[in-house]
């Protein structure tokens, strides 16, 4: 991940340090690695605090690719029933919660197709289709205008 990104993340959590943070992006954008890099200030990743909530049968259909709209909707309800975003604890995943700012990882169509191959695990259809769903997200709250929004490019 590139310095400038992780710099930014760190301005962004100083400045909101005693507020909740949201930072969000599809699957293969480099939350996790952000997480790894950023220990200092927190930061959780949704799919631990959301996955052992759940029962292994429902995670059976949830985890079912390819990814549609109707899997999309199911977890996201989870999300909203289940996960508090914290004060200094800023939340890595792909759901806007209840929160004062919120960080989206943009990531281009090629470095993302480039992102899974060395992931391996997921396809690049569900990947953008998670895009797709994030953004559709984040312009019903950029409508509301009740947060601060930061968009970051993820350039490698």
């Amino acid at each position: 991940m590139p310095r400038e990104t992780i710099h930014a993340l760190r301005a962004i959590f100083e400045k909101h340090k005693n507020e909740r943070v949201c930072v969000i992006g599809t699957m293969c954008c480099g939350k996790t690695t952000l997480i790894k890099q950023l220990t200092p200030y927190n930061c959780l990743d949704i799919d631990d605090e959301l996955w052992p909530q759940i029962p292994e049968e429902e995670i059976a259909i949830l985890s079912q690719t390819p990814i549609t709209k109707e899997i999309i909707d199911a977890i996201y309800t989870l999300v909203y029933e289940k996960i508090t975003v914290k004060a200094g604890f800023p939340l890595f995943g792909f759901a806007i919660l209840d929160c004062e700012a919120v960080v989206y990882l943009d990531i281009s169509e090629r470095l993302l197709e480039e992102h899974y191959k060395k992931r391996g695990d997921t396809s690049l259809v569900d990947a953008l289709f998670i895009k797709k769903c994030v953004e559709e997200d984040l312009n019903r709250h950029t409508v509301k205008n009740a947060k601060t929004f930061y968009y970051l490019t993820v350039t490698e």
